[in-house]
């Protein structure tokens, strides 16, 4: 068996609850290699929880599996498309499902869209309802259209803004990996990536109610609330503040407002596809303020070393920031 065979079966233990605990230890180490593999497997995570119950066992995911592209970096540079399209492979399935529930109760098969993003594109797009999407850099939004039932349900990895259609018997809900955003009509921004520990949520007008996957617990979010959920902890912090102008990242502007580094270097990978190592601690949580319009990757690390020191250097495997050190000219 090979390595990525390994690593196929190891998944579908995990999601089947039949994985011993060496076994688990082995798969958190490849995610761990693995960012690509990562975002597949966290993907494949949340389709799987949503739409097929425990007692089903390998059946469903050998058939899924089949369907499925996974593939390992072994060039530095992030391909953030290929695990959009592992998605797509996992709808024929639960397509194939939705279409046999409504052949049986003789109603009209809704259809699963699928609307994503590349690396450094922006993409509008316009719902059956009404509800206006934009999408940023490296995302992927999963919609069941027409929207049947008393519920209008789509399904984010990655960013969005959104301006929902009112419709105040039919609630709009977002679910992400770790988080259900329910709201009737309203604007807001959700920052979900699936490999980010910290999921984000702006509201700008409306009102939103958040349900963590993990609990009980529930949240809601006024205009100018903004609300992180640390899928690690499962714990929700909530702040009202300033705002700003909603989602500039529309306009092709990066902002980043009493970001860490660690942070910002995330955005930074997936806006320009590259990888960015922060060496240490202590330079990954210097906080940055700033907007960047249309500045290439290397201008806009240039102007935060000089805000707060630190040194860069680009090599085979990306970019490596690092401390300042001592009598050593920045790049």
């Amino acid at each position: 068996m090979t390595k990525k065979d390994n690593t196929y079966e190891l998944i579908v233990k995990k999601l089947t609850e039949e994985i011993d605990a060496n076994e688990e230890r082995t798969l958190i180490n490849e995610l761990g290699k693995h960012k690509s593999t990562a975002r597949n497997y966290s993907i494949l995570n949340t389709f799987w929880k949503k739409y097929f119950p425990k007692t089903k066992k390998h059946s469903i995911i050998q058939q899924t599996e089949k369907k499925l592209g996974f593939t390992y970096q072994e060039s530095p540079k992030i391909n953030n498309w290929k695990w959009i399209g592992i998605a797509a492979s996992v709808l024929l399935i639960v397509s194939m499902a939705f279409s046999i529930n409504y052949m049986i109760e003789k109603k009209q098969a809704p259809t699963l869209n699928q609307y994503s993003c590349k690396a450094k594109e922006i993409k509008t797009v316009t719902l059956s309802d009404g509800t206006k999407v934009w999408l940023n850099s490296s995302s992927l939004l999963i919609a069941s259209e027409p929207f049947i039932g008393d519920k209008r349900e789509v399904t984010l990895f990655g960013e969005a803004y959104f301006e929902v259609a009112p419709d105040a018997e039919k609630p709009f809900i977002i679910e992400t990996s770790n988080l259900k955003t329910k709201v009737l009509g309203t604007h807001f921004n959700v920052v979900a990536y699936p490999t980010d520990n910290i999921h984000e949520i702006s509201l700008y007008e409306g009102k939103v109610q958040l349900n963590p996957n993990t609990n009980n617990n529930t949240a809601i979010l006024n205009p100018g609330d903004r609300a992180y959920y640390n899928t690690s902890t499962g714990k929700m912090r909530l702040l009202h503040t300033d705002l700003g102008k909603p989602a500039q990242w529309r306009d092709g502007i990066l902002r980043f407002y009493d970001e860490d580094l660690f942070s910002i270097s995330k955005k930074l990978e997936r806006h320009f596809e590259t990888r960015i190592f922060v060496s240490d601690s202590v330079t990954g949580k210097m906080k940055y303020s700033g907007e960047f319009e249309e500045e290439s990757l290397d201008r806009i690390l240039e102007l935060l070393s000089v805000a707060k020191e630190f040194d860069y250097k680009v090599n085979n495997n990306g970019i490596i920031i690092e401390s300042k050190k001592v009598g050593h000219d920045q790049k």
